[in-house]
């Protein structure tokens, strides 16, 4: 009797540390399931132009999130706060340089009435008043201004001071919002981030802001592992000359930024999707500027198409990695076929994402 006792005490036992162990591994299977499901829906995406694309490449990236009901117009006001302070900041830089040379005697006050107005840009009611706003324009007005710009000797401000100067007053006028232009000279650290939803997925794309030759420098630290990667190239931009480039155009500074993200160690397990946008323009323009001008190989003549595919066949030639690159031919301002074309967007992603994680 108590043998068969024993034994079946030990029986329960077992078992008791059976469903332990099974009641352990259910556990950990459900938390790999939900990181399972948690990586498929959120997806960090890439965005890559050369810097004169910049803001059409920006505009892009919000029209994708205004296709999937994510945009906010509030968002681009949030960016005021940030604004003011570089304005403020570099406004009084040059007004303490300044101070010591020679300007009208409204504008010594006007300097003293800066220097001295206590600004809170982040309260939520905050407006510049009437009297600022006209203190800046007036010292705005001041010819000693662009000497002072044109000589970073003598006035030390920050590398985006010169355009916040340009756009001052309508930076603080009252019903300012700020625009693409504005919030892509505040990207200080080179990338500016943008969050949406596609259904179930959850898209960030980031966006790299400055000089080519800088980024490749860092560009891995920061991106070493993306989903995927949106480029946006200009089809129109096969005649238009960057200055000091040995008469090379927009186009072939698009195809040389291109070749090194397609091949790079970095991106390997990556896809690229490549927008090809501004056909509208490059239709109209290909009547006034032969493609074979720049490109003598090219023998289309004024078919866009014809045209449209050279082009692609030239980015496309460059990807002696092999990687998988889905080109889309578009017009950045239509957003009737933007639609269709963002569904076909989620759907790369989303089976880049699925490849990445090992379910494909």
């Amino acid at each position: 009797m108590g043998l068969f006792t024993y034994r079946k005490r030990r029986r329960a036992k077992n078992q008791g540390e059976e469903q332990a162990k099974k009641a352990q591994s259910d556990e950990i299977d459900l938390y790999l399931k939900e990181e399972a499901k948690s990586f498929r829906r959120l997806c960090s995406v890439l965005l890559i132009s050369i810097p004169e694309s910049e803001p059409t490449a920006f505009a892009l990236v919000r029209q994708m999130k205004f296709a999937h009901g994510a945009y906010a117009h509030e968002e681009f006001a949030d960016f005021r706060p940030l604004i003011w302070k570089i304005l403020l900041k570099n406004l009084r830089s040059i007004v303490m340089t300044i101070e010591s040379r020679t300007v009208s005697r409204s504008n010594k006050a006007n300097c003293e009435y800066i220097m001295n107005h206590r600004i809170d840009t982040d309260s939520p009611d905050f407006l510049f008043l009437p009297k600022f706003c006209r203190a800046v324009q007036d010292l705005w007005a001041e010819e000693i201004i662009p000497v002072l710009l044109d000589d970073p000797c003598c006035l030390f401000v920050d590398d985006n001071a010169a355009y916040f100067f340009a756009e001052a007053q309508r930076i603080v006028a009252e019903e300012y919002i700020p625009s693409i232009e504005d919030i892509l000279h505040t990207a200080e650290r080179g990338v500016i981030d943008t969050h949406f939803k596609m259904g179930q997925l959850s898209i960030r794309v980031s966006q790299v802001y400055g000089q080519v030759c800088g980024r490749r420098k860092w560009i891995h630290l920061l991106f070493e592992g993306v989903t995927s990667i949106i480029f946006y190239a200009s089809l129109s931009d096969y005649d238009e000359r960057v200055v000091g480039w040995d008469g090379r155009t927009l186009l072939n500074k698009s195809l040389i930024l291109f070749e090194s993200v397609v091949n790079s160690r970095w991106f390997l397990r990556t896809s690229v999707i490549l927008f090809l946008s501004e056909i509208h323009q490059f239709r109209a323009k290909l009547h006034e500027v032969p493609l074979a001008q720049y490109y003598p190989e090219y023998v289309g003549g004024t078919d866009v198409n014809k045209g449209a595919k050279y082009i692609l066949w030239r980015f496309m030639q460059l990807n002696r990695a092999r990687i998988d690159v889905y080109p889309h031919i578009t017009e950045a301002s239509d957003t009737s076929n933007l639609r269709l074309l963002f569904v076909t967007v989620k759907e790369t992603i989303l089976q880049n994402a699925l490849k990445e994680s090992g379910f494909l």
